[in-house]
């Protein structure tokens, strides 16, 4: 759907009701699902560190967007290993970094999603470039 800037009528553009963030929060390796582990080591590859990942979901039929936010909190001591350092090495500066920064995903994923792109805020992050946090 092409959006046409001269067009007023109420019917050419109908955003998504905003649904909310679901947080989940891994704290062993051992219960993540195989697919967030394939992002986590694609952000090592890739040389981020990634200890929270957003995904979205617009309900066409209800007009809601909806996301999920996974904290992996088990990457936290490789993380450390692999040389990342929090701000005066308080870990609670990324928890807070976490929740201030993901509502953000979601809101690129829910105009994605009212654009008709993929809705997806992995696709916006590899485009914009991931993050260093510290």
């Amino acid at each position: 759907m092409r959006l046409d800037p001269d067009d007023d009528s109420t019917t050419a553009f109908s955003p998504l009701r905003d649904g909310g963030i679901e947080w989940l929060f891994y704290l062993l390796r051992s219960e993540v699902p195989p697919l967030e582990l394939e992002r986590i080591a694609w952000s090592k590859r890739a040389g981020f560190l990634r200890a929270a990942v957003t995904f979205g979901s617009p309900d066409r039929s209800s007009g809601i967007y909806r996301s999920t936010t996974a904290v992996h909190l088990w990457d936290l001591g490789d993380a450390y290993s692999r040389g990342f350092r929090p701000p005066e090495g308080d870990w609670t500066y990324m928890m807070i970094h976490i929740f201030t920064h993901e509502p953000l995903h979601h809101a690129i994923g829910r105009c994605l999603a009212e654009l008709f792109e993929t809705g997806d805020q992995e696709w916006v992050i590899a485009r914009l470039g991931d993050a260093r946090w510290w």
